[in-house]
């Protein structure tokens, strides 16, 4: 064994000359580029001339943006456009800076401000709910918004409200008749004398129509506060899929809506007629039934099992014997079912 093992490490004179003979190429070719560095040339007085020239410009550029010649609101403008469009280049974002109001602005302003997309859905979505903000320096509440970001953007914030909108949130007919004189004479003096300042009067007037919640639209659901396109389409998508509302609290019920916002909307909301669509639970097919949003799949399915094994039902009050129904969900759903 052992002289088995001996044959394996044992070399020949022949071999070991050719061992050290790669040995020493290895060596040779490693050590020869330290020996064979290319030489830097001689300097090219127009490449540097060149570079000195444009280092000088980018010098002057910042001396620029901190002197006080420059710090009217057109110059900063543009030196932060130029110098957001340099840093976004390889985004391929223009960025473009321009005086605005935060509750007015859609999403593509705030990203053409220089904002990422996702900031940008964050302060929709925030309006969208009723937020609000009443000064420049709120926008340091946004999450996401770094100072750098906020810095550029509160000199162009101008936060306004217009003699537009006095007007619709002052409710004469909600004010006693022996004061609406004197208040439209002080509206009209106040705006005459500052037609951009708050009115004294707009907190404590401010009011929304009623709103149908049977009969109302998408646009007259948007028009009260922290309802936005999305949350009217999502109210009008339940009440349909109910089959109408009987009680005004229902809308609390719908998909995504705050209950902070739905507080904030239940004085306004009223119904005038009640007119559902009911279920007949007696030849209504699982499909009807899974359908509507107080029905579930477990109800359903007990329902017809039950009309196969009894026959129809006879009165509502039967699907109380079922064992997914119990007395709450009975209350609820009972103005939506009938028996024929």
């Amino acid at each position: 064994m052992w002289e088995t093992i001996r044959g394996y490490l044992t070399f020949t004179r022949k071999e070991r000359y050719g061992v050290l003979f790669l040995l020493l190429l290895i060596i040779i070719f490693f050590v020869l580029p330290y020996f064979f560095k290319p030489s830097p040339g001689d300097r090219d007085p127009e490449a540097y001339k060149k570079i000195q020239g444009e280092v000088r410009k980018y010098e002057s550029r910042v001396s620029d943006s901190s002197g006080e010649k420059n710090n009217h609101p057109y110059t900063r403008q543009k030196i932060f456009t130029a110098t957001m469009n340099q840093a976004k280049d390889d985004n391929h974002t223009q960025v473009h800076m321009f005086y605005f109001d935060p509750n007015k602005i859609r999403e593509a302003d705030w990203i053409q401000l220089g904002l990422q997309d996702r900031l940008a859905q964050t302060i929709r979505h925030y309006l969208e709910k009723g937020g609000r903000f009443g000064k420049a320096e709120d926008l340091k509440k946004l999450y996401g918004l770094d100072n750098a970001d906020y810095e550029r953007l509160y000199p162009f914030v101008r936060i306004t409200r217009m003699q537009k909108e006095f007007k619709t949130n002052l409710r004469y007919d909600k004010i006693p008749a022996g004061h609406i004189s004197a208040i439209r004479k002080t509206d009209s003096v106040f705006h005459r004398g500052n037609p951009m300042a708050e009115h004294p009067f707009d907190r404590a007037t401010k009011m929304f129509a009623e709103t149908d919640v049977n009969l109302s639209d998408s646009g007259a659901w948007s028009r009260l506060p922290g309802i936005g396109e999305k949350l009217a389409s999502r109210i009008i998508h339940f009440r349909e899929k109910l089959g109408g509302f009987y009680r005004t609290d229902q809308v609390a019920e719908t998909y995504g809506l705050p209950d902070t916002t739905f507080q904030k909307i239940k004085p306004y909301l009223r119904i005038q007629s009640v007119s559902l669509r009911q279920i007949d639970i007696n030849t209504a097919t699982k499909e009807i039934l899974i359908s509507h949003p107080y029905i579930r799949w477990p109800l359903a399915r007990s329902i017809i099992a039950y009309r196969l094994q009894h026959g129809p039902f006879h009165t509502i009050s039967e699907l109380l014997q079922l064992a997914p129904m119990d007395a709450p969900l009975f209350e609820k759903l009972k103005p939506y079912l009938i028996v024929n």
